[in-house]
C-alpha cells in the first residue's frame, strides 16, 4: 500500500511538472499581445534606398524616418520616430540629430492610402524602446489614459524637402 501511495504521488508530482509547460508551448507567443503587432516590420538600417525622407520636428523633439517599403513606386508606407538627446547644426549648415537608438513610435500605412492614422490602428509605442520584439502596442494619441512619457508627437504628412507631397 505504501509504495502505490509513493509511486501516486511521483505520477502527479511528474503531471504537475511536466504538462503545464507543455500547455503554454501550444499557445501563441506575445503574452496576449495582439498579432498586429508582430506584423511590425524592423526599420532598415540608416542610409537604405526605401528611405524617402528624414527630419527633426523641433516642436516635439523627434526625429521622424519616412519609407516606402513596397516599392519605390508607392506612397510612403512605413514611419518611425525617436526622442532625440541633441540636435545642432554642422559646419555645412545641416542640421545633425543625435537620438536614441530605437524608435518610440511605429507607423505603418494598413490601408495603402499614404497617410498615417492613429485611429485606424495604423500606430504603435514602444515604451522601452528597445526595437522590434512582440512588446510594442498599438496607440491612439486621442484614446484618454493613453500617453507616452512627454509630448505627443502627431505625424507630419510626408513630404519631399520642397514641401510637395510624395
Amino acid at each position: 500500500m505504501g509504495m502505490q501511495r509513493v509511486f501516486g504521488m511521483i505520477g502527479v508530482t511528474m503531471f504537475l511538472c511536466v504538462i503545464p509547460p507543455m500547455l503554454e508551448s501550444t499557445e501563441p507567443r506575445g503574452g496576449g499581445v495582439p498579432p498586429a503587432v508582430h506584423a511590425l516590420p524592423m526599420e532598415p538600417d540608416e542610409f537604405d534606398r526605401r528611405e524617402v525622407d528624414a527630419y527633426y520636428d523641433w516642436r516635439n523633439n523627434m526625429f521622424f524616418r519616412v519609407f516606402k517599403l513596397a516599392s519605390q513606386e508607392s506612397k510612403p508606407d512605413f514611419m518611425t520616430a525617436r526622442r532625440t538627446y541633441k540636435v545642432s547644426v554642422n559646419q555645412y549648415g545641416y542640421e545633425v540629430a543625435i537620438t536614441f537608438a530605437n524608435p518610440l513610435f511605429y507607423w505603418v500605412d494598413l490601408d495603402g492610402n499614404g497617410e498615417f492614422e492613429p485611429g485606424k490602428g495604423e500606430m504603435w509605442i514602444d515604451v522601452e524602446e528597445d526595437g522590434v520584439n512582440g512588446n510594442e502596442r498599438l496607440y491612439d494619441p486621442m484614446a484618454p489614459g493613453e500617453g507616452p512619457r512627454g509630448p505627443v508627437p502627431m505625424p507630419p504628412a510626408p513630404g519631399d524637402r520642397s514641401g510637395k507631397p510624395l
